[in-house]
């Protein structure tokens, strides 16, 4: 496993901490600590409305924030604080699931921890559903480990979460029933597309939200099969799991269409 954990070790474009990269100093390394500071710096956008905090423009606008570097620099802004004191809840920065997943992800990987932000839906939000989520994946040196930062669930079982890749085959297999993948008002296959290419991509160390930028994957109707797209994504499922880093390399070689460009990463 050297070769993939030497990769996950090493921080992609968007979970590079820049000019933070000394504020890890001092933190632990433990991804449970870790995860814990990480809820001590970020809280939900949906936590935030129900404890009332005000919530202007500014602050919601940290939500469209994509990479390690760019959330620190909210969250510096916001209290100037060493990353290991807890803020309260109206000096966090207003985020969701996937922000605590990529800045959990960029912390292991500063303290030494092979780790992969991972797209994929939870089960633990609604009973008989899948809904979107982003959890982290640290390597424990014997194996992969799932945990939430955002609600602190740890050692999450094929039960509790599903990555992209997973849901994708498990649906096109017939296992699982594409309709009750989603959330809010979208269910269905597209959610399932926009979460296997953020999967895949994160994967390849580049850690987006939203599949608002691939055209690709816009084909009416939304929620339903489509023949060519599918298949063409099927080959991408199967590549990307063979687990190889040259196989995770070669899906976004191979499928450029695919990448988040360079305006969806730098934001």
């Amino acid at each position: 496993m050297s070769e993939i954990t030497d990769f996950y070790r090493r921080p992609g474009t968007t979970s590079d901490l820049g000019h933070h990269q000394d504020l890890v100093l001092g933190l632990p390394a433990g991804a449970e600590a870790l995860g814990a500071i990480v809820r001590g710096l970020l809280i939900h956008n949906v936590v935030a409305r129900m404890h009332g905090l005000p919530l202007p423009a500014e602050r919601m606008s940290h939500m469209q924030t994509v990479g390690a570097e760019a959330i620190l620099d909210n969250v510096i802004s916001l209290d100037p604080n060493p990353l290991g004191i807890e803020r309260p809840a109206e000096r966090r920065m207003v985020g969701f699931c996937y922000h605590f997943a990529l800045l959990h992800c960029a912390l292991l990987r500063a303290t030494g921890t092979p780790a992969r932000a991972r797209c994929g839906f939870a089960g633990y939000f609604e009973a008989r559903r899948w809904i979107d989520h982003w959890v982290t994946e640290y390597w424990d040196g014997d194996g992969w480990r799932l945990t939430d930062p955002q609600t602190g669930r740890g050692d999450l079982s094929g039960d509790d979460f599903q990555d992209g890749l997973t849901a994708w085959s498990r649906c096109r297999g017939g296992a699982s029933r594409p309709a009750s993948y989603g959330n809010g008002e979208l269910w269905g296959w597209d959610e399932l597309r926009g979460s296997l290419i953020n999967d895949v991509a994160a994967l390849n160390k580049v850690e987006v939200s939203g599949w608002y930028w691939c055209d690709r994957i816009g084909v009416a109707p939304l929620d339903q099969p489509h023949d060519e797209l599918d298949a063409s994504l099927d080959l991408l499922c199967r590549r990307a799991a063979a687990g190889s880093v040259e196989a995770i390399q070669e899906c976004f070689h191979l499928y450029p269409e695919l990448q988040p460009p360079a305006d969806a990463v730098a934001r």
